[in-house]
């Protein structure tokens, strides 16, 4: 265990703080050295920084994440339950479970991390088997268990679950708010464990000191956690439109998904999204896990008309899909080959983006980005993916910080994106486009 609290030592010397800052886990500015696979790599250790905050902890900690595996978190929360700390944890239920359980378990293959993953994390030795010392220094969740610190999912609610309980935040002594794309995961902040040439999924970190931020959070949180055994996921929780704070001078605007359909979308946190886009009157500079939200699109396209510069990225995944609005960007639409339709509302630009594409990145990692930058002053960032789901079935976090330097380390992370991006239509994109409209049309289709 000594080792460990070493490594602590080591990744908390090597990393700066303030009230309002934000990181990135590929930031060619800095460094650092993988706890895990001791690799030395660029990036800001945004593990580091949730520890960091977690250590100074005196009263309370609430967290919310998808999926939680990395052994040092688990470790120190158990640490501070321990010391008498109030800790509350809140998991997606498809991955509430250790090691040991996870064959009862059904999981999706496209998920964050997998079985056989967490089965590498936790067997250190190698020998195919799990033995207690491993469990108790590399299974997060069974750490947490044994420990008996207070954890629940979004199947507490005597539901099978939301739609994913998506978010990624972390709220201390009722000061502290970390609001993260990352889920606290080996792929998505270091890199895959059995892939050296891995960097970890792209992604960034929010963290702000301020006790009214934290108090919207705490409302989230305190939905989702009910009395601890019976909690309120997805659309049972309360609606809630956007709350404004100011933290060092700075406006930050929180909502949580997900909305009802009998609200207008213009009420949805994809509407706040909106809002702020079809307001740009210099530049829209974004990157995206997803992007299908037909709407944001359409608000994009005003800003364009107006003289705004738009810039999209898009995970390589799902860049070129038939549903995805950067095809709406390059000027083009891509039939769906089995039902011979376009994706409903398509609405091809007459004048196409030339800054859009997909970002290409090691094998094995993804743009899990989820971030715009408006007019170089205010970032549209959260847990929120720019798609339908997110915005009406899974619990979610966006936040919009109108401030310039956290603006000035967005633009920089976009900036550092496109150099890595092949821009326009590639052209496995155009030979699929015809391919489909060719198969469609010998099926008697008029298009």
């Amino acid at each position: 265990m000594k080792t460990w609290f070493i490594a602590l030592s080591l990744l908390l010397s090597t990393t700066c703080w303030a009230s309002l800052a934000s990181y990135h886990n590929h930031n060619e500015a800095n460094s650092y050295t993988d706890p895990y696979r001791n690799i030395t790599r660029k990036g800001d250790n945004l593990e580091a920084v949730i520890l960091k905050e977690l250590k100074g902890a005196k009263k309370s900690i609430y967290i919310a994440v998808q999926e939680l595996r990395l052994p040092l978190i688990a470790q120190l929360l158990v640490e501070k339950h321990r010391q008498g700390v109030d800790v509350r944890i809140v998991l997606e239920h498809d991955y509430n479970f250790n090691v040991l359980q996870q064959q009862q378990v059904n999981h999706d293959e496209t998920a964050d991390s997998n079985v056989s993953s967490l089965a590498q994390l936790v067997d250190v030795n190698k020998n195919n088997r799990f033995e207690k010392s491993e469990l108790e220094s590399r299974d997060a969740i069974y750490m947490l268990q044994e420990a008996r610190v207070p954890l629940i999912d979004d199947t507490s609610d005597g539901s099978r679950g939301s739609g994913l309980m998506h978010h990624k935040f972390v709220i201390i002594d009722g000061i502290t708010t970390i609001v993260s794309t990352a889920n606290f995961t080996m792929s998505c902040i270091h890199g895959d464990l059995d892939d050296s040439a891995t960097r970890g999924n792209a992604n960034s970190m929010v963290v702000a000191k301020s006790k009214g931020l934290a108090d919207i959070f705490n409302q989230e949180f305190s939905q989702l956690w009910g009395n601890g055994q019976y909690g309120n996921f997805g659309k049972n929780k309360t609606y809630r439109g956007p709350q404004t704070v100011t933290v060092e001078g700075s406006k930050i605007t929180v909502q949580f998904s997900p909305t009802s359909e009998r609200f207008n979308w213009a009420h949805t946190v994809n509407g706040l999204i909106g809002s702020h886009l079809v307001k740009a009157s210099h530049s829209i500079k974004a990157a995206l896990f997803v992007f299908s939200d037909q709407k944001l699109a359409n608000s994009m396209l005003k800003a364009q008309e107006r003289g705004a510069e738009i810039g999209v990225l898009i995970d390589p995944g799902f860049a070129m899909r038939y549903y995805s609005e950067l095809l709406d960007l390059l000027g083009l639409q891509l039939i769906d080959e089995v039902k011979c339709v376009y994706e409903p509302d398509n609405n091809p630009w007459k004048t196409p983006i030339t800054e859009g594409g997909m970002v290409i990145l090691p094998k094995g990692d993804m743009l899990h980005h989820k971030f715009a930058v408006v007019d170089e002053k205010k970032v549209i960032i959260g847990s929120q993916n720019w798609s339908d789901s997110a915005n009406y079935s899974n619990d979610e976090t966006l936040i919009v910080v109108e401030n310039k330097s956290i603006s000035e380390s967005y633009s920089q992370e976009y900036k550092r994106l496109k150099k890595s991006s092949l821009l326009g239509p590639s052209k496995k994109l155009l030979r699929q486009i015809q391919h489909n409209e060719s198969v469609c049309a010998e099926q008697g289709h008029d298009f």
